[in-house]
């Protein structure tokens, strides 16, 4: 998934790294705690998919980062509610365009537990959604910066 935003490089990569700004972008996502600036986080992700709600206590992991064009994390939680695992490994990349940045997202998710039993299709248009509310945030927020 990628999107071009209206922003330089340097600008968008600036707002990725400014944490709490940028999770206000995430839907869901909530309690952002900043244990290590860029190594470790800790947040709560709150989603509805399908028939159910899920609130996922994750820490994040800041694998690799490379400035100013990509960083690599991973989140890992579990739902207390429905014992759904989630592990999530990000690789976002930042380069120039014309009108400003390409912003790309590469997602890995591994869902287990009751909520996989939803099926593929269900979660992937959860994680669609969800893309689609982060960038119309993100591009709100660039815009007015």
């Amino acid at each position: 998934m990628s999107m071009v935003v209206p922003a330089t490089p340097a600008e968008l990569w600036s707002t990725l790294l400014d944490v709490p700004r940028i999770s206000s972008c995430i839907p869901g996502c909530d309690n952002v705690e900043e244990i290590e600036r860029l190594a470790t986080y800790k947040a709560t992700v709150k989603q509805k998919i399908g028939p159910f709600k899920i609130e996922v206590p994750a820490d994040i992991v800041v694998e690799s980062i490379t400035e100013p064009s990509h960083v690599r994390t991973r989140a890992t939680g579990r739902d207390k509610f429905t014992g759904t695992r989630l592990a999530v490994v990000l690789d976002v990349t930042v380069t120039p365009q014309d009108a400003g940045s390409t912003f790309a997202v590469e997602a890995k998710v591994d869902v287990q537990g009751r909520l996989a039993s939803m099926g593929f299709g269900v979660i992937k248009r959860r994680v669609d959604q969800n893309f689609e509310e982060f960038e119309k945030k993100l591009k709100d927020m660039l815009g007015a910066a």
